[in-house]
């Protein structure tokens, strides 16, 4: 099984329910207020009224803004592998390239219908902006986005290896980013024709390699 990534900016990890409930509360919140104000005017202050707790709270559990966004990078990238579980298992026969295709549509519907998604989709995703997950441990770029989804892909899927797989698996997800960055810039749901632009340039890239 994947092992959990851990967060380095969060100060201790709850473990009575109702700890937990309030740290769901303030990720939620989190995710809302992505949606209505945008990351740049995101403060800690309004996570905290929304959710219902105090702003120390928040403290308690995270090292401010770029901790609870960090949290809330890691959730949605275990709700995307828990979506790909469910997916995957309905698949008779996977290959890598119905396996992209199946990681693009999840991703899509995603940023369709996930709170937060659209800005925190694991980075912040204007020129220049830094990822929110924590770095990897490969070496070959040290990606654990490409990590987790590689070892998804071998442990759970069952798919082969593939050469050089974590500077293809990097590769793959900046050209997804862009495709989205495109598909989502002008279109709240997405503009359908450049997403099948990206599904084509995926499927025909992990085509060749298989």
């Amino acid at each position: 099984m994947l092992r959990r990534v851990d967060n380095p900016g969060l100060r201790r990890r709850p473990v009575q329910k109702r700890s937990i409930d309030r740290v769901e509360r303030i990720l939620d919140s989190c995710a809302q207020l992505l949606d209505e104000v945008g990351l740049d005017a995101l403060t800690t202050l309004e996570v905290a009224r929304r959710a219902g707790v105090p702003n120390s709270t928040i403290y308690q559990f995270f090292d401010g803004k770029s901790g609870v966004l960090r949290e809330l990078a890691l959730r949605n990238l275990e709700l995307l592998l828990v979506r790909l579980r469910r997916r995957m298992a309905e698949e008779d026969t996977l290959t890598w390239p119905r396996a992209v295709e199946i990681v693009l549509a999840e991703t899509v519907e995603m940023r369709r219908t996930v709170p937060g998604f659209t800005v925190v989709d694991f980075a912040d995703t204007r020129p220049g902006g830094a990822s929110f997950l924590p770095p990897g441990e490969a070496k070959e770029g040290g990606d654990v986005l490409a990590e987790r989804l590689y070892h998804f892909a071998l442990d759970e899927a069952g798919l082969p290896p593939l050469p050089d797989p974590y500077r293809v698996m990097r590769l793959a997800i900046q050209a997804t980013g862009a495709a989205l960055r495109l598909a989502f810039t002008d279109c709240r749901e997405g503009d359908p024709a450049m997403i099948e632009q990206g599904r084509r340039l995926l499927r025909a890239y992990f085509a060749d390699l298989a």
